[in-house]
């Protein structure tokens, strides 16, 4: 069995142009994320996914395997399905989906997400959370829970705290698919949940899809405006990752 990481990444972005490109301690944010992914126990082979030349360009120039995609995509895990077909995957292989905006990416997150899929035979998709204490930000999207099954994705503060106060649980973008329903997602139209909250992955929730998760320590940073793209310049330069590859 295999396990690949895939990184959707493009340059339209409408909150932050070219953000993929931005240099962050002199190096483009998708290199920083892809040699991130390379530290990884767990994954097999770590492919850019995109429909950018630009990208393309720079990934063969840095000796990054990389795929060619539609830009027609409205999400990154379309942009998947398609890269995972492109590159003939088997039914057995784990595809682990990561974002092209989290330079600050904690490689044992990756190995954490595999490995809970890989032991949880009943889930088809697996994200970690971490707990967050009364913060209202629809960037972050929360997780209602049960057990350790999805139920619902919301970028409001659920469950609502109405008889007690909540601990809420964000949804940390590093997400593992079954290759045969990364295949079902992408074959499906969006769906009214989805197309409500903005959320991709109610779709998998909407279609019957087996979505799992448990509590992972330590945060992510998506560059998503400018002033996210100067902190993580100035979190860069104390990073022990970024200062470990700098001797």
């Amino acid at each position: 069995m295999n396990i690949i990481g895939l990184i959707p990444v493009r340059l339209e972005s409408s909150r932050l142009p070219n953000k993929a490109i931005l240099e962050i301690a002199k190096i483009p944010m998708i290199l920083h994320v892809v040699r991130r992914a390379q530290l990884s126990q767990t994954l097999d082979r770590v492919v850019v996914c995109t429909d950018s030349y630009k990208i393309c360009d720079m990934c063969v120039e840095n000796e990054i395997e990389v795929v060619l995609t539609k830009s027609t995509h409205i999400n990154g895990t379309e942009r998947i399905a398609e890269a995972a077909n492109i590159l003939n995957l088997d039914d057995e292989t784990i595809i682990v989906d990561i974002q092209g905006d989290e330079p600050l990416l904690r490689p044992y997150m990756i190995d954490n997400v595999a490995d809970y899929l890989l032991k949880n035979k009943a889930f088809d998709i697996v994200l970690p959370f971490i707990e967050i204490f009364g913060e209202e930000s629809h960037s972050k999207v929360k997780l209602v829970v049960s057990g350790n099954n999805v139920v619902y994705m919301s970028r409001k503060n659920v469950p609502y705290p109405f008889l007690k106060d909540a601990i809420y649980k964000k949804h940390l973008s590093i997400i593992a698919f079954r290759m045969d329903a990364l295949a079902k997602f992408a074959a499906s139209k969006s769906t009214p949940l989805e197309e409500i909250e903005g959320i991709e992955l109610l779709r998998a929730i909407e279609i019957g899809l087996k979505v799992g998760t448990f509590q992972e320590y330590g945060e992510t940073l998506s560059v998503d405006t400018i002033e996210d793209y100067e902190r993580v310049q100035r979190l860069m330069i104390r990073d022990e990752i970024y200062l470990e590859s700098q001797k």
